[in-house]
Protein backbone atom coordinates (compact mmCIF):
# COMPACT_ATOMS: atom_id res chain seq x y z
CA UNK A 1 0.00 0.00 0.00
CA UNK A 2 1.23 2.99 -0.82
CA UNK A 3 1.52 5.92 1.79
CA UNK A 4 -0.22 9.14 1.85
CA UNK A 5 1.45 11.68 0.14
CA UNK A 6 3.39 9.73 -1.85
CA UNK A 7 2.95 8.66 -5.34
CA UNK A 8 2.22 5.26 -6.45
CA UNK A 9 4.57 3.25 -8.45
CA UNK A 10 2.48 3.27 -11.88
CA UNK A 11 2.86 7.48 -11.02
CA UNK A 12 6.51 7.16 -10.37
CA UNK A 13 7.58 7.61 -13.58
CA UNK A 14 5.38 11.14 -14.65
CA UNK A 15 6.40 12.12 -10.94
CA UNK A 16 10.08 11.90 -11.49
CA UNK A 17 9.89 13.80 -14.70
CA UNK A 18 7.98 16.66 -13.17
CA UNK A 19 10.21 16.74 -10.49
CA UNK A 20 13.48 16.95 -12.34
CA UNK A 21 11.99 19.56 -14.74
CA UNK A 22 10.87 21.56 -11.86
CA UNK A 23 14.36 21.38 -10.88
CA UNK A 24 15.84 22.34 -13.92
CA UNK A 25 13.91 25.76 -13.57
CA UNK A 26 14.28 26.57 -10.14
CA UNK A 27 18.00 25.45 -9.72
CA UNK A 28 19.41 25.06 -13.62
CA UNK A 29 20.15 22.16 -15.74
CA UNK A 30 23.85 21.84 -14.58
CA UNK A 31 23.39 22.22 -11.14
CA UNK A 32 20.74 19.80 -10.57
CA UNK A 33 21.65 16.53 -9.06
CA UNK A 34 19.41 13.00 -8.50
CA UNK A 35 19.83 14.26 -4.55
CA UNK A 36 17.77 16.82 -5.67
CA UNK A 37 15.01 15.34 -7.88
CA UNK A 38 14.74 12.71 -5.15
CA UNK A 39 13.81 14.92 -2.44
CA UNK A 40 11.33 16.83 -5.02
CA UNK A 41 9.51 13.49 -5.37
CA UNK A 42 9.81 12.57 -2.10
CA UNK A 43 11.50 9.34 -3.22
CA UNK A 44 15.10 7.74 -1.89
CA UNK A 45 17.83 8.23 -4.84
CA UNK A 46 18.31 4.21 -4.69
CA UNK A 47 14.56 4.73 -6.01
CA UNK A 48 15.26 7.44 -8.08
CA UNK A 49 17.93 5.34 -10.02
CA UNK A 50 15.98 2.35 -9.60
CA UNK A 51 13.35 3.52 -11.83
CA UNK A 52 14.99 5.86 -14.03
CA UNK A 53 18.45 4.52 -14.19
CA UNK A 54 21.42 7.76 -14.17
CA UNK A 55 20.91 11.65 -13.62
CA UNK A 56 21.39 11.77 -17.87
CA UNK A 57 18.66 9.22 -18.54
CA UNK A 58 16.51 10.94 -16.54
CA UNK A 59 17.42 14.30 -18.06
CA UNK A 60 16.96 12.83 -21.89
CA UNK A 61 13.64 11.70 -21.00
CA UNK A 62 12.28 14.87 -19.43
CA UNK A 63 13.73 16.51 -22.82
CA UNK A 64 11.78 13.70 -25.17
CA UNK A 65 8.73 14.44 -23.01
CA UNK A 66 9.20 17.81 -23.43
CA UNK A 67 9.90 17.19 -27.72
CA UNK A 68 6.81 15.20 -27.62
CA UNK A 69 4.13 18.49 -26.25
CA UNK A 70 5.79 20.50 -29.04
CA UNK A 71 5.51 18.08 -31.68
CA UNK A 72 1.73 18.39 -30.67
CA UNK A 73 1.40 21.60 -30.39
CA UNK A 74 3.46 22.02 -34.04
CA UNK A 75 0.95 19.53 -35.26
CA UNK A 76 -1.96 21.56 -34.47
CA UNK A 77 -0.04 24.87 -36.14
CA UNK A 78 0.29 22.76 -39.40
CA UNK A 79 -3.12 21.91 -39.71
CA UNK A 80 -4.13 22.83 -42.79
CA UNK A 81 -0.69 22.45 -44.38
CA UNK A 82 0.16 19.36 -46.32
CA UNK A 83 2.38 19.92 -48.56
CA UNK A 84 5.58 18.14 -47.39
CA UNK A 85 8.43 20.91 -48.27
CA UNK A 86 5.90 23.14 -46.63
CA UNK A 87 5.15 21.41 -43.66
CA UNK A 88 8.90 20.66 -42.85
CA UNK A 89 10.16 24.12 -43.28
CA UNK A 90 7.22 25.92 -40.93
CA UNK A 91 7.32 22.87 -38.44
CA UNK A 92 11.30 23.53 -38.27
CA UNK A 93 10.59 27.22 -37.95
CA UNK A 94 7.79 27.23 -35.36
CA UNK A 95 10.68 24.74 -32.94
CA UNK A 96 13.00 26.96 -33.20
CA UNK A 97 10.67 29.73 -31.71
CA UNK A 98 9.22 27.30 -29.22
CA UNK A 99 12.39 26.21 -28.05
CA UNK A 100 13.10 29.65 -26.85
CA UNK A 101 9.19 30.41 -25.40
CA UNK A 102 9.07 26.58 -23.48
CA UNK A 103 10.45 27.47 -19.88
CA UNK A 104 12.05 23.96 -19.91
CA UNK A 105 13.75 23.90 -23.03
CA UNK A 106 14.97 27.35 -22.45
CA UNK A 107 16.13 26.13 -19.24
CA UNK A 108 17.71 23.07 -20.55
CA UNK A 109 19.90 25.10 -23.16
CA UNK A 110 20.19 28.36 -21.86
CA UNK A 111 22.89 29.72 -19.87
CA UNK A 112 25.50 27.95 -18.59
CA UNK A 113 23.95 24.26 -18.78
CA UNK A 114 24.21 24.84 -22.79
CA UNK A 115 26.96 23.12 -23.61
CA UNK A 116 25.86 20.22 -21.17
CA UNK A 117 22.73 20.26 -22.38
CA UNK A 118 23.21 19.97 -26.30
CA UNK A 119 26.57 17.13 -25.23
CA UNK A 120 23.82 14.97 -23.92
CA UNK A 121 20.93 15.32 -26.40
CA UNK A 122 23.70 15.35 -29.79
CA UNK A 123 24.19 11.30 -28.69
CA UNK A 124 23.01 9.06 -31.48
CA UNK A 125 20.36 7.72 -29.17
CA UNK A 126 19.20 10.78 -27.39
CA UNK A 127 18.59 12.34 -31.31
CA UNK A 128 16.80 9.09 -32.13
CA UNK A 129 14.33 9.37 -29.33
CA UNK A 130 14.23 12.96 -29.48
CA UNK A 131 13.55 12.61 -33.23
CA UNK A 132 10.89 9.92 -33.25
CA UNK A 133 9.07 12.66 -30.46
CA UNK A 134 9.59 15.41 -32.66
CA UNK A 135 10.33 15.29 -36.71
CA UNK A 136 8.81 12.18 -37.28
CA UNK A 137 5.26 13.43 -36.24
CA UNK A 138 5.58 16.06 -38.60
CA UNK A 139 6.46 13.96 -41.77
CA UNK A 140 4.26 11.07 -40.59
CA UNK A 141 1.64 11.87 -43.74
CA UNK A 142 4.65 12.02 -45.92
CA UNK A 143 5.29 8.21 -44.76
CA UNK A 144 2.34 7.23 -44.83
CA UNK A 145 1.41 7.81 -48.27
CA UNK A 146 5.28 6.82 -49.72
CA UNK A 147 6.70 10.01 -50.52
CA UNK A 148 9.46 9.67 -47.61
CA UNK A 149 11.33 6.32 -47.06
CA UNK A 150 12.27 5.05 -43.56
CA UNK A 151 15.58 5.25 -44.68
CA UNK A 152 15.41 9.11 -45.62
CA UNK A 153 13.25 9.72 -42.61
CA UNK A 154 16.33 8.62 -40.22
CA UNK A 155 18.64 10.59 -42.08
CA UNK A 156 15.99 13.83 -42.24
CA UNK A 157 15.59 13.83 -38.58
CA UNK A 158 18.92 13.21 -37.67
CA UNK A 159 20.04 16.32 -39.55
CA UNK A 160 17.04 18.65 -37.96
CA UNK A 161 17.47 17.60 -34.88
CA UNK A 162 21.22 18.62 -35.08
CA UNK A 163 20.28 22.13 -36.61
CA UNK A 164 17.64 22.55 -33.87
CA UNK A 165 20.02 21.83 -31.17
CA UNK A 166 22.50 24.09 -32.17
CA UNK A 167 19.56 26.93 -32.70
CA UNK A 168 18.77 25.67 -28.76
CA UNK A 169 22.11 26.00 -27.36
CA UNK A 170 22.42 29.50 -28.47
CA UNK A 171 20.38 32.30 -27.31
CA UNK A 172 17.78 33.64 -29.42
CA UNK A 173 17.73 32.97 -32.59
CA UNK A 174 21.70 32.82 -33.04
CA UNK A 175 21.84 36.31 -33.97
CA UNK A 176 19.39 35.76 -36.56
CA UNK A 177 15.71 37.44 -37.51
CA UNK A 178 13.51 34.33 -38.23
CA UNK A 179 13.04 35.76 -41.26
CA UNK A 180 16.76 35.28 -41.99
CA UNK A 181 16.10 32.04 -40.84
CA UNK A 182 13.53 31.07 -42.99
CA UNK A 183 15.63 32.57 -46.23
CA UNK A 184 18.53 30.06 -45.25
CA UNK A 185 16.46 27.04 -45.00
CA UNK A 186 14.03 27.39 -48.18
CA UNK A 187 17.37 28.53 -49.84
CA UNK A 188 19.95 25.46 -49.04
CA UNK A 189 17.92 23.17 -47.40
CA UNK A 190 14.14 23.11 -49.10
CA UNK A 191 16.41 21.88 -52.07
CA UNK A 192 17.74 19.15 -50.92
CA UNK A 193 14.43 17.96 -49.12
CA UNK A 194 12.40 18.13 -52.12
CA UNK A 195 15.24 15.76 -54.10
CA UNK A 196 15.21 13.41 -51.22
CA UNK A 197 11.20 13.53 -51.52
CA UNK A 198 11.18 12.94 -55.00
CA UNK A 199 14.04 9.89 -54.96
CA UNK A 200 12.28 8.41 -52.29
CA UNK A 201 8.96 8.37 -54.16
CA UNK A 202 10.16 6.94 -57.03
CA UNK A 203 12.05 3.81 -55.80
CA UNK A 204 10.45 1.24 -55.78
Amino acid sequence: MTAPGRPSPVDDGKAILDAAASCYLRLGVGKTTAADIAREVGISRATLYRRHGSHEAIFLAVLTRESEEMAAAARMHLADVSDPSARILEGMLFAIGEIQRRPVHAAVFGGESAAWAATQAIREEALRRIGDAGVRPLLAPALADGTLTEEAMADLSDWIMRILISFAAVPGEGGRHPDEIRRQLSTWFLPAFDHLVTDSSLSP
